[in-house]
């Protein structure tokens, strides 16, 4: 009873979170979408916008997973996911409800504080689900793992974006060397992240990321022979990101997470 009473918690938690995010996107917080606070910022890192067309899946993945800790509050793996991740997952939306408010007013700075906040919340729950999983819970390795990555992503952007907001020098390099450097930082950290958490999902979403970063440099005006590298590294980060995941899927046995049985 008190595990059904935590997942209808989580139900209400992450409809008034998609609540918010739904308001932020349309630009109804101080009249500024993301996507429009992200132009104003510009990066070279920043996905063209089709690619964030994957909160469509997250969003869903998210509300078809809860409802089902809801309707399987009874079983025991479920009560222990339960009982492991509902703490979590209400910091986590917390997280996620400042973070859009923080970056819809502008205040970058404060945002990237939070968005990390959420990416650690979020690598928690999978480090639970990972303790507790079984064949029976294997969506949500899936969901929490695309939800993640996703914000890995996210994290990224936004400490760039922040960085164009306070003029940074870059210590007079230039601004492909920078965003070469944080694309190759960003897959071996990737690499280590997934070693850690041994979530196979987890490098999807950003290798579609990245393959996203190719195409707004290879449709936007600024392809020219001078950010030619940084579309290949782009392409070539996604390919390696798809690697990353197929070597953890080997590692778990040709699994998601190595604890399903």
């Amino acid at each position: 009873m008190v595990e059904r009473k935590k997942a209808i918690g989580n139900f209400i938690i992450l409809i008034g979170t998609l609540l918010i995010n739904s308001l932020g996107a349309s630009g109804q917080i101080n009249n500024y979408s993301q996507k429009e606070v992200s132009d104003k910022f510009p990066t070279l890192i920043t996905p063209n916008p089709g690619t964030f067309s994957i909160w469509g899946i997250i969003y869903m993945f998210l509300i078809v997973s809860i409802i089902l800790m809801i309707i399987k509050s009874n079983d025991l793996q479920y009560k222990k996911i339960i009982n492991a991740i509902t703490l979590k997952f209400w910091i986590a939306s917390l997280f996620n409800i400042l973070w859009i408010i923080s970056f819809s007013y502008l205040q970058l700075e404060l945002s990237v504080l939070l968005i990390f906040g959420l990416l650690i919340s979020l690598l928690s729950i999978l480090k639970s689900i990972e303790t507790f999983n079984t064949k029976k819970t294997l969506l949500l390795p899936i969901t929490f793992g695309f939800y993640a990555g996703w914000i890995f992503v996210a994290t990224i952007v936004n400490i760039s974006a922040t960085l164009v907001k306070l003029k940074w020098n870059r210590f007079y390099l230039s601004e492909n060397f920078w965003a070469s450097l944080t694309l190759i930082v960003a897959v071996i950290l990737i690499y280590l992240i997934t070693l850690k958490i041994k979530n196979a999902v987890f490098p999807l979403p950003i290798a579609w990321a990245f393959y996203g970063i190719n195409n707004q440099l290879q449709s936007s005006n600024v392809l020219t022979n001078q950010y030619m590298i940084l579309k290949y590294i782009a392409l070539g980060g996604a390919v390696a990101l798809i690697i990353i995941a197929i070597y953890q899927f080997y590692k778990n046995n040709y699994n998601l997470i190595p604890s399903v049985k």
